[in-house]
């Protein structure tokens, strides 16, 4: 009993550190966002359509969102990082820019993928039935991940940060948001280790979040799009 007390002991002092009982927190809704939310349709055979794609992005904007600012803020107050606005525009809208053609083009090949036209859009056929559905389907990606980059490149990594530096931090939060990939086309998972340390140094050194949310969004629509026009739904 003894060694069991110790052990209990040691557990909480992690827990009782604000980093580490921030980091727990991340963790919990983390397997909260992939249980009720990731990866959406392709997850227990869930239908794609606009109610289901909606459920998505309802969830990450609890669990990714809400619910970590809110714990940072009991922790921290507003931190830092989320005053940075546009940091520096100049690096990050070049790289934003570069890349965001460079994945769009690439997504117009990749979307061939039968199993990538079986899991986006999210929505199935919804985003391509007008240009206002379109626009309408964006806003609301949007929201998703501005939901998805606060919850990776801001909560976790900021926080992973603080207690272990800058690179051990961007590897945390891209092995994190690879593994809520898991249950996606496998070339998607794969590329999200790619992805995440594209992201988390993005966010680092452009001092922004405002970069990698926009570079995300590119990546996202892109994919969708061209999945849409393979498929014969883009505007019929």
């Amino acid at each position: 009993m003894r060694h069991l007390r110790t052990l209990v002991h040691d557990v909480w002092a992690l827990l009782r550190a604000p980093t580490y009982a921030l980091l727990a927190i991340g963790l919990v809704l983390q397997a909260l966002y992939w249980t009720l939310g990731s990866p959406g349709p392709t997850l227990a055979g869930a239908p794609r359509d606009l109610a289901t794609a909606a459920a998505a992005i309802g969830w990450s904007l609890v669990l990714l969102l809400a619910l970590p600012l809110a714990a940072l803020w009991r922790v921290h107050g507003i931190p830092p990082w989320l005053r940075g606005g546009w940091g520096d525009a100049r690096f990050g809208g070049s790289v934003t820019v570069a890349l965001g053609i460079v994945l769009a083009l690439g997504m117009g090949i990749a979307t061939r993928s039968p199993e990538l036209q079986a899991t986006y859009p999210w929505a199935g056929e919804w985003p391509g039935a007008s240009a206002l559905h379109l626009l309408a389907w964006a806003g609301a990606y949007a929201l998703y991940y501005v939901a998805y980059e606060f919850f990776y490149r801001g909560f976790l990594l900021r926080t992973a940060e603080a207690a272990w530096g800058t690179a051990a931090a961007i590897w945390l939060q891209t092995i994190a948001s690879t593994l809520v990939h898991l249950g996606k086309p496998l070339p998607e998972t794969m590329g999200a280790i790619a992805f995440g340390l594209v992201l988390g140094a993005l966010a680092v050194r452009s001092r922004s979040l405002a970069w990698p949310i926009l570079l995300h969004l590119i990546l996202g629509l892109a994919t969708d799009v061209a999945s849409l026009h393979h498929q014969g739904w883009l505007f019929p």
